[in-house]
């Protein structure tokens, strides 16, 4: 073989090895991003229906007389702003499955006799210890010491929140379950005590169709047409959410004939894939407070921007881009999602993420269109109500107690 033959050979050996390259980069960019879209499909996907499906189940009305302290109202629905991460969480009060194996569940805890009570966790006057006391089931029975089983009325309280890192800024969600229903809904809002439903879960949202919403789309606040609730309080007197459009007052917090629940929930997540598969660039400079156009690294593989989930997530702070060009983003709004506008280092992560949606409905959405004044009238006659049958009492008792000292007197003379 010559030289020219030899080198054309080799040529053509050349060529064909760079096709070969260039087809199984194809193929494994292909790959990497059908691996990525499944992980954040199934981890929406499964997140959604755990959420959706706890929500559909939401308790809004209980039993009359359902527990032995009328004062303490167990069906709550709260969705407030997490004061450590400024993002929303959601908390409410769900009925367990009904059938003959959820027994000891639906038939105690709630205030009424019950032939199968257990040991209290401390002394209760006229209660046995051991099993089989027919005594009505109280707050004593806790539930939280051994051998003192405490049914849990057919209820649990679960919580969603979102959970930051502050090294990091890794986020997951999580869902805290707690029964029986007792006490705060925020004392179980903790990672301590919840469980993983999903890591990389970006962002969590919620917002709640309310009696007076009239489109999902957020409006101007001297709009006419209104848009979503970002916060729930159900009670309508919680006081540190007495921004909520339906706040009522204190009055209201233990009075459960005025409770409102909204008629849908849309869930929001914004998902993505583990570091470094996922979508992700960095800052090339530092910005500020302020800056209009980031410059990054790459913005391969983000969206063209424009639209209602063109969002990135620098370090803690979301950011909405208008539009992106090869090496930087055009920011037309920070400090977006709840977070604070705040200065960012050269080399910081930046995500995007995949953003899902759900309206739930719940079948036993509750109104109350009584204004405040007739709401307030109300309850100031409940109340001289309630303290005239008082009255009448403490002197139904005084001329029992005085016919008894007459008759004793008589027996004594």
């Amino acid at each position: 073989m010559t030289l020219v033959e030899v080198m054309i050979t080799l040529s053509i050996f050349i060529v064909l090895a760079g096709m070969t390259l260039m087809a199984v980069r194809e193929v494994i960019a292909s790959w990497t991003i059908g691996e990525r879209r499944r992980v954040l499909y199934e981890k929406a996907s499964a997140s959604v229906d755990l959420m959706a499906d706890d929500i559909r189940q939401m308790i809004t009305l209980e039993e009359p007389n359902a527990t032995s302290q009328p004062l303490d109202v167990r069906a709550k629905m709260i969705g407030d702003i997490d004061s450590t991460t400024g993002l929303q969480r959601l908390m409410f009060v769900r009925a367990f499955e009904g059938g003959p194996e959820r027994a000891l569940t639906l038939n105690a805890g709630d205030g009424k006799v019950n032939e199968t009570a257990f040991t209290p966790d401390k002394k209760v006057e006229g209660v046995k210890a051991g099993p089989a006391v027919a005594t009505p089931d109280t707050a004593d029975f806790t539930g939280q010491k051994i051998a003192d089983f405490k049914a849990l009325g057919g209820m649990a309280m679960i919580g969603y929140f979102l959970a930051i890192d502050p090294q990091t800024h890794e986020r997951t969600l999580y869902r805290a379950v707690h029964a029986p229903v007792a006490g705060p809904l925020s004392t179980m809002m903790t990672p301590e005590t919840a469980q993983v439903v999903a890591s990389d879960v970006l962002y969590l949202g919620f917002d709640y169709w309310s009696q007076n919403t009239d489109s999902w789309k957020d409006q101007a606040s001297d709009s006419k047409v209104k848009g979503p609730e970002k916060i729930w309080d159900s009670t309508r007197g919680i006081r540190p959410l007495n921004h909520f459009s339906l706040y009522r007052g204190t009055d209201s917090l233990n009075d459960p004939s005025d409770d409102v629940f909204p008629q849908m929930i849309k869930i929001i997540v914004t998902v993505d894939s583990p570091m470094p598969r996922c979508v992700n660039t960095k800052l090339s400079d530092d910005i500020g407070e302020r800056d209009g156009e980031v410059g990054v690294e790459s913005t391969k593989g983000f969206p063209d921007g424009g639209d209602d989930d063109s969002y990135i997530l620098i370090d803690d702070e979301w950011l909405h881009y208008s539009k992106k060009t090869e090496y930087s983003f055009v920011i037309d709004k920070r400090a977006q999602r709840g977070t604070h506008a705040v200065g960012h280092s050269a080399r910081a992560s930046i995500r995007v993420g995949r953003t899902f949606r759900r309206i739930v409905y719940i079948p036993n959405w509750r109104s109350n269109y009584m204004s405040n004044e007739e709401y307030f009238a109300r309850r100031a006659e409940q109340l001289n109500q309630s303290q005239n049958q008082n009255q009448n009492q403490n002197n139904g008792g005084n001329r029992k107690n005085n016919n008894n000292n007459n008759r004793r007197r008589r027996t004594d003379e």
